[in-house]
Order: C-alpha cells, then sequence, then structure tokens
C-alpha cells in the first residue's frame, strides 16, 4: 500500500509540470491555427485566459489524486512540488539552448526567484491547510504564487531592459520605466495598463517581446501546484478522533472498573 502510495506521489508531481508546458502549447496552437478567431489585440489576453482555463483543469486533476498521495510536512510537500518544475524547465532549457535559440540564459535569474518564492508559498499555503484553515490556504498560497511570479518578471525586465535609453531616428527609446514594475505580470497576461500612463505601448512591446512565455508557464503551474499543496496537506486523524476511538475508551474503563459484591 504505502509502495503504491509513493509511485503515484511520484507520478503526479513528474507528470503536471510537463502537463502545463502541454497546456501552453495547446493555448497557443489554438489560436496560431485561427481556431479563435479575434484581433490581434486580443490574443495575449485570450492566450492567458485559454492557459487559465486549462491549468484550471488539471489542477482539479491533480487535486483529487493528491488526496491518495503520500502524507508529508508542508516544506517537503512544497519541495516535491517545485523540484519536478526546476528539473522540466532545466531540461527545455537545455534543448532550446541545443536547438541554437537566444537569451536562454537570461531567464535563468527570474525563474530561480520564482522557484524559491514559490517554495515559499507552497509552504504557508500547506501549513495552513494542516491546521483546517483551508480558505485561508488558498488566499496565502494564491497572493504568495502571484508575489513570487510578479517578481521573477520584474527580475527578468529590469536585467533585460534597460532603465534610460537614447532617442535614436525619433522612435521611443529602448527603455522601460521602473515606476510601473509591479504591473509588469498583469501587463504580459493582458497587454494592457489599465488605463495608467506606464507602461506605454512602447513598453509594453517590449517588456511582451522579452518576458512572455515565462508569465505564461506561471499561470499554467499556480492552480497546480496550489492545489496539490493545500490537498496533500490533510491532517492525520488524531487517534482520539477517530471513529470508536472514544467507544473503545470508554469500554476500557468500564472494564477496568472493580465490580460491586
Amino acid at each position: 500500500m504505502v509502495t503504491r502510495r509513493v509511485a503515484r506521489t511520484a507520478g503526479v508531481l513528474l507528470f503536471a509540470p510537463p502537463a502545463c508546458l502541454a497546456v501552453l502549447v495547446a493555448a497557443a496552437m489554438a489560436l496560431a491555427h485561427g481556431w479563435l478567431e479575434m484581433r490581434a489585440a486580443a490574443q495575449l489576453p485570450a492566450w492567458s485566459a485559454l492557459t487559465a482555463l486549462l491549468g484550471v483543469a488539471l489542477a482539479l486533476v491533480v487535486a483529487r489524486a493528491a488526496r491518495r498521495t503520500v502524507r508529508v510536512g508542508a516544506l517537503p510537500t512544497a519541495l516535491g512540488v517545485v523540484l519536478p518544475i526546476a528539473a522540466t524547465v532545466t531540461a527545455t532549457s537545455a534543448l532550446l539552448a541545443a536547438r541554437g535559440e537566444s537569451r536562454v540564459g537570461e531567464k535563468v535569474p527570474g525563474v530561480l526567484l520564482w522557484l524559491a518564492l514559490l517554495v515559499a508559498a507552497l509552504w504557508v499555503a500547506g501549513a495552513l491547510a494542516r491546521r483546517g484553515r483551508v480558505r485561508a490556504a488558498w488566499l496565502a498560497g494564491l497572493l504568495g504564487a502571484l508575489v513570487a511570479a510578479d517578481a521573477a518578471v520584474v527580475l527578468a525586465v529590469v536585467t533585460s531592459i534597460p532603465a534610460g535609453a537614447p532617442v535614436a531616428d525619433g522612435l521611443p527609446p529602448d527603455s522601460v520605466d521602473r515606476i510601473s514594475a509591479p504591473l509588469w505580470l498583469f501587463t504580459c497576461w493582458t497587454d494592457s495598463s489599465f488605463g495608467l500612463p506606464r507602461p506605454t505601448g512602447w513598453e509594453r512591446f517590449l517588456i511582451t517581446d522579452r518576458v512572455l512565455v515565462e508569465p505564461m508557464f506561471y499561470l499554467a503551474c499556480t492552480p497546480y501546484v496550489l492545489a496539490y499543496a493545500i490537498a496533500a496537506a490533510r491532517p492525520a486523524a488524531a487517534a482520539a478522533g477517530r471513529p470508536g476511538s472514544r467507544l473503545k475508551g470508554q469500554e476500557f474503563q468500564l472494564s477496568a472498573r472493580p465490580a460491586r459484591s
């Protein structure tokens, strides 16, 4: 029985990250092949929405399987979720580098920061879920995952696009003002400035040109990692709380009493 649970746990954790990549590819193909007719300005939000929808569907499958996996602490669970993601990202990056894809190395710092902060978010969510505070676990986990993804995108933009650049040939400078940094993740998902002056249209173009696939991958992974961490954190039933345990204790007390003459 234990061996079966270990195999099921390994299968779920190893299967989910490649499935997230498949979610990205499926959503991109749906747009690239014209399965969804829309304006060019709506393609990025549509990709995000379709990725999130498929990610939630994956999370439902993972959450159901997580209830029959090995029970461990919140921190080992978080590490067990994140390490296969890191292995999948490493293998994919190596494959892209072997094919001659440029700027693969520029993405490493942001992804590493995302993975590190994601461990902390899942740790907190799992710890809350083990105490029976499921709603708080989802809230804290979702907030932490958003902070992790936002920080990763900010780092990726800061390290690849300068804050200031000279104007050439009358074109806007190839730079991004740091004042809009907290919005960059949502800009990558929606291609919008939400009515604010920053980021400008040219800055949005620069951001989504340099950082596009990673935010979508974060979006695809977030539902399933939270679902697994919270579903797998079910607390072990205490002996005193098990059905029949109280009855057995009462029977023991009755049998231990001396019989009256």
